[in-house]
């Protein structure tokens, strides 16, 4: 089972016009970190990672157990961990969640699962 994290915003962008990412709950970081020590991630996925997070993940050999690009997110990913800033950004690159379904949703922070 794939688990992924992704930051979205209030209207389901994960980055405004500008390449922004959403304004970020403080335990976002933390739960990245917490997805990814002693996972495998891809190449790509490891290269968007900060360098505290890097350290503690490890390089996928094959299919990553971590989706972090949203290639990875969109396709590979079984169950989501939704951030929710509760800003809008209106403008930017959204997040389709269509291929999910919301099984819990608790203040900034909601559970998806593959349909």
């Amino acid at each position: 089972m794939i688990v992924s994290t992704l930051l979205l915003s209030a209207d389901n962008y994960y980055v405004d016009a500008n390449g922004n990412l959403p304004h970020r709950p403080e335990f976002d970081k933390k739960l990245l970190a917490a997805l990814c020590k002693d996972q495998y991630v891809s190449l790509d996925g490891y290269k968007m990672l900060p360098p505290s997070i890097r350290d503690t993940a490890q390089l996928a050999k094959q299919e990553p157990t971590v989706g972090i690009t949203i290639p990875e997110i969109d396709g590979l990913t079984d169950l989501l961990i939704v951030v929710r800033s509760f800003i809008p950004l209106g403008r930017g690159k959204k997040f389709r969640l269509d291929k999910f379904e919301r099984i819990v949703q608790l203040s900034s922070l909601e559970i998806w699962r593959r349909k």
